[in-house]
């Protein structure tokens, strides 16, 4: 065997094939939700799973995964980060009760992850329906002209009946355009011009629909013009070669990137036909070409709306190599091809790997020119197989899919066959290996009525985790490639030849350039900014920074680098968290200004594939029934007004919240003060403990000091006087002309976790004065002082389970309304490989669907799902 080095070119090759996955371990999330579309106001329930990208071991080595809904307009509806609970990330997203109607994006990944292209995010879709979707129904139809020209007409009818509907009034914008007022023709239908070029990556419209005096709003996304497409060509191994026949995979598709079918004729240079092509499925299919010498081929193909159009194939080559394989039975025939008349003796090494998991580095023989290999000896996955030579240059690819048993084996065994309304249901499972020996881990669990719920038969945990995580592209309809049928084999194996692995640069590897993260790992929050002068904007170095959470779970301080900057971990507190952060100024420096960093998300960048959405007539089952559970359980939706005047006589009076601390030391609020309004500001001050007011002879306040706060104190001083937040440059003035009618509530604060945030300026204590009508303008805010509500950890929050154990809670008419019937995110294995969960039925006859999908703790991927009756 040649020899590189200290180390022979296969050793040499695994070497860097070790280091590039120490160097940069990946990760991988899969999402799992309790069912594929919702309602507003609903809530989705969720758990994601964190896996190593090689092994699907579970991999907690992030702190925190990051889940967003997005609506069409790329913009983020809801965002929440959840951290590992019982050994899981799980939690919900919140739906307002306004989202517009239509197809949202599920994204969820870890900061570790912005190292890699959005690709490598999980992505899902999502219907959100909007309640009027039960009596309200919108078909649209477009029309392009040359030049970007959109002609779209709207057809309203009533979901019951497909009787028009003349809605009372119609708005649409387009992308983030404003709104425009559509007349409805009497047929129910309405018209709208606009302009949006052909290669706009944002093609939205929101429609503001008024039927019946209820809102409707939903988003519409306008195709691209359906009048081109493109067909690629890619040769089996990489190259065409001269003089042998080579395998040649196509793909065809429109200008939306949605596939399509296409019919075509191959001709060499000179015109002459050389053979037919016809796709297979979902625009790919392969035909095997003999290039000549000197000679050209193009294809003409024409698509199913008739239209044709001519692709020039790949050019053959004269030298070079390419890998083909050939699957029969379960073995893999794996030879190298080259030109016709040459024969290369050079050395080559034949690498083959899962996910960068190296399974084989061998010396190719040229003699034999095959290899047969048991697919067994391969986990289940998409295997890539690469011809090096001597150098570690990559010279051939070929990617193939292998499909294995060698999934976790779940016997589900509900107790009964058949279940009456409102009654308990036992689930047991045994969890194996293919081999039958127990496995350990967990897998979360959703049960979904049949009537209102379908199921979504396009993707699943094997279809992110084992194929669409590792290729490029996007993959339509994953699930159908793991029939295991004659028919989606191939259809495999030709997406295999048209996809390209993703994960690492093989080429920069083999030559010990490796890819390295530019994020680091998420242990923790962080809080960093600059603090610099406020007119010079210079950078402000040595100076102390505090942090001071509100809730007083926290406090913490670090100084400014020489480059005014700071960074100060908080450590772990929940969402709705609000910090406080001030830089103490210079003893002589008041104009210091704290800037603080924001929060940093990425962009959404990834054009969106629509699915086709849910039945309509269905879904309006489930609309229908989803309303009725949210009236139940928090009263009658709200719609929001376009005007509403509220002449009522105000009961209760919340205290007024400030921005800079959680609770005064002392306190009167605006009821208290509405029963000392005959009272002088000064005997209003004169009632707070520990306040020594000093009034001259014309009445005025002269003097406030706050005793037993501090051990200096000036006589005749004032403390800190805010007003609406802002602070006051001359409080004894500001006092004079302020009326008590004008006050709504004084705060005093005089204890050190309440005056720290205000540096030396809080010395002498803190008066805060809220006007009803925030009258005060003086000055700009305290731009040492700043407020901050990051985005803490979810908290978690347990789906609700009825529970039917007495004849009273049998029998009660409230109905049960749930489509989803039961989630359970954390469903434990034990080590015998069995786990249980249990829910009651509700009240409706029908089928449930149960989905089950998890992960061992060894890597192995657990998919199931089953009906009860």
């Amino acid at each position: 065997v040649a020899s590189y080095g200290q180390l022979s070119i296969p050793d040499s090759l695994a070497s860097l094939f070790f280091n590039q996955l120490t160097v940069f371990p990946q990760e991988k999330i899969y999402v799992h939700t309790d069912k594929p579309y919702y309602l507003s106001g609903e809530r989705i329930w969720f758990r994601a799973y964190l896996t190593d990208a090689i092994s699907h071991v579970p991999a907690p080595v992030s702190r925190y995964v990051y889940v967003e809904l997005i609506n069409p307009l790329d913009s983020v509806v809801t965002r929440v980060k959840v951290r590992e609970e019982a050994e899981a990330y799980h939690g919900y997203l919140s739906l307002p009760d306004d989202i517009p109607q239509g197809i949202y994006t599920l994204r969820a990944y870890t900061t570790f992850m912005l190292s890699q292209e959005e690709n490598y995010f999980f992505t899902g879709t999502l219907h959100i329906g909007d309640p009027q979707a039960r009596s309200v129904n919108t078909e649209t139809l477009f029309f392009f002209e040359p030049g970007g020209r959109v002609h779209a007409t709207f057809s309203f009818s009533h979901v019951s009946t497909s009787a028009p509907l003349v809605p009372q009034s119609v708005r649409v914008g387009v992308n983030d355009g404003m709104p425009m007022s559509l007349r409805v023709e009497s047929d129910g239908t309405a018209t709208l011009g606009f302009d949006l070029p052909a290669g706009s990556r944002r093609r939205t419209l929101l429609l503001e629909v008024t039927a019946d005096k209820y809102p409707y709003r939903q988003f519409i996304q306008v195709p691209a013009p359906d009048n081109d497409f493109d067909v690629g060509f890619y040769p089996e191994g990489g190259s065409l070669l001269l003089g042998t026949p080579c395998k040649i995979v196509f793909k065809a598709m429109k200008s939306d990137g949605q596939a399509t079918d296409i019919t075509g004729t191959i001709y060499d240079r000179h015109g002459v036909e050389v053979g037919e092509i016809r796709s297979d499925y979902l625009g790919m299919g392969s035909f095997v070409l003999l290039a000549e010498q000197g000679k050209s081929y193009y294809a003409v193909c024409e698509n199913d709306r008739g239209q044709s159009k001519r692709f020039d194939l790949p050019v053959a080559i004269d030298y070079g190599y390419s890998l083909s394989v050939h699957q029969m039975r379960n073995q893999l025939y794996i030879s190298v091809r080259q030109p016709a008349g040459v024969v290369y003796d050079e050395d080559l090494y034949l690498l083959a790997h899962t996910r960068g998991m190296i399974h084989l580095i061998d010396f190719w023989d040229h003699e034999k020119n095959l290899v047969v290999i048991p697919k067994e000896l391969f986990p289940s996955g998409v295997l890539h197989l690469i011809l090096f030579d001597a150098g570690f240059n990559p010279v051939s690819e070929r990617l193939v899919f292998i499909n294995n048993p060698d999934q976790a084996q779940v016997s589900y065994l509900p107790d009964r066959t058949e279940y009456a309304r409102r009654s308990l249901v036992n689930n047991s499972l045994t969890v194996t290996d293919a081999d039958g020996r127990p496995l350990t881990g967990s897998f979360s669990v959703s049960v979904t009525s049949d009537r209102e719920v379908s199921r979504d038969t396009t993707t699943n945990i094997l279809t992110q985790l084992l194929l669409t995580s590792d290729l490029r592209g996007h993959i339509e309809h994953p699930a159908f490639y793991f029939q295991n049928s004659p028919e989606s084999n191939y259809a495999l194996d030709l997406l295999m030849c048209t996809q390209g692995w993703r994960r690492y640069d093989i080429a920069e590897l083999a030559q010990g350039r490796f890819s390295r993260p530019s994020s680091p790992l998420e242990f923790g929050s962080e809080i960093s900014g600059t603090v610099k002068g406020l007119i010079s904007s210079r950078p402000v170095g040595e100076v102390e920074v505090t942090v001071v959470s509100l809730a007083g779970d926290y406090f913490g301080s670090v100084h400014t680098d020489s480059d005014g900057r700071f960074s100060i971990s908080v450590g772990e507190l929940p969402d709705s968290t609000r910090y406080v952060v001030s830089a103490a100024p210079k003893r002589g420096m008041t104009n210091t200004e704290l800037v603080l960093d924001g929060e940093v998300f990425p962009d959404r960048t990834l054009a969106v594939i629509l699915p086709s959405g849910p039945d309509k007539r269905q879904f309006a089952r489930y609309a229908d029934k989803a309303e009725q559970q949210y009236v139940y359980e928090g009263g009658i939706r709200v719609t929001e007004l376009s005007a509403a005047v509220v002449t009522a006589q105000r009961v209760v009076i919340p205290p007024r919240k400030s921005q800079y601390y959680a609770f005064p030391d002392n306190s009167l609020t605006e009821e208290e003060l509405d029963q000392m309004r005959a009272m002088s500001l000064f005997n209003i001050m004169s009632t707070f403990p520990g306040l020594q007011v000093l009034q001259g002879e014309s009445g005025q306040i002269t003097s406030i000091i706050i005793r037993g706060f501090s051990s200096v104190l000036a006589q005749a001083s004032f403390p800190l006087v805010l007003m609406d937040g802002i602070p006051v440059s001359n409080p004894r003035e500001a006092l004079a002309l302020l009326h008590v009618h004008d006050i709504a509530q004084i705060d005093v604060l005089k204890s050190a976790g309440n005056t720290s945030v205000f540096g030396y300026r809080g010395g002498h204590g803190v008066i805060v004065i809220h006007t009803r009508d925030r009258l005060y303008h003086e000055d700009s805010p305290l731009h040492h002082i700043r407020t901050l509500l990051p985005l803490g950890y979810q908290q978690p929050v347990e789906f609700y389970v009825p529970v039917y154990d007495t004849p009273a809670k049998r029998d009660a008419l409230t109905p049960d309304l749930r489509t989803t019937i039961h989630w359970q995110p954390v469903v434990q294995i034990d080590n015998r490989g069995v786990a249980s969960f249990a829910f009651y039925t509700a009240d409706e006859n029908t089928s449930y669907t149960v989905i089950i999908e998890g992960l061992c703790n060894d890597g192995t991927i657990i998919r199931q799902e089953t009906k009860l009756w």
